[in-house]
């Protein structure tokens, strides 16, 4: 009976000792994996392409005026703290994922910051500077084939939205408040 620990040709078909290239090989394909799955995941999202206002046509707030403006903001009145139509330039937004997995961190003045997610038909709504937070939903309960947000074109989000704002949201003007959210964002 052999007991040596060196295997012997007659038993594995290879001379020994076995020279290792397959190991530096080896490293180098699990170095490369590692960074190609380190860059999907936290890798923070992407610039939109652009921000710009809504693609629909529909006037989300009372005021004619707003037609082809992004609008964002709550209450009755144009103001810094109720309803804001920045320009496009003072808008960013972040994209996340492509086609079906898309979703977009659309930063506008005034603390204003809106999260969507395809396909969902919930706003995530921030205001910093009035310390305001909010899920609102933005579906149809008459009529569910309308929709305020749009993901029917690939890498887009539009959102003609006009949702009534928890009651917590304290407005000189009473309560059934809406918050009006009219903008595009492309980010192929």
């Amino acid at each position: 009976m052999n007991t040596s620990l060196t295997p012997h040709t007659e038993i594995t078909g290879a001379s020994w000792p076995r020279q290792r290239r397959s190991i530096p090989a080896a490293g180098v394909v699990l170095i490369g994996a590692t960074l190609m799955l380190s860059g999907c995941g936290g890798d923070g999202g992407r610039d939109a392409k652009s921000v710009s206002a809504t693609n629909t046509g529909q006037i989300v707030s009372q005021s004619r005026n707003d037609y082809d403006s992004i609008i964002i903001g709550w209450g009755e009145k144009h103001s810094p703290a109720e309803i804001t139509t920045p320009s496009p330039d003072d808008v960013t937004a972040r994209c996340f994922g492509n086609g079906d997995d898309l979703s977009a961190v659309i930063t506008a003045p005034y603390g204003w910051k809106i999260s969507v997610s395809h396909p969902s038909e919930v706003l995530s709504v921030e205001n910093t500077e009035q310390d305001l937070t909010a899920e609102l939903d933005t579906s149809n309960q008459y009529y569910p084939d309308l929709r305020e947000i749009d993901w029917s074109t690939p890498d887009h989000v539009d959102i003609a939205a006009a949702p009534r704002v928890p009651d917590d949201w304290y407005s000189p003007y009473g309560a059934n408040q809406q918050m009006y959210v009219s903008l595009h964002v492309d980010c192929t």
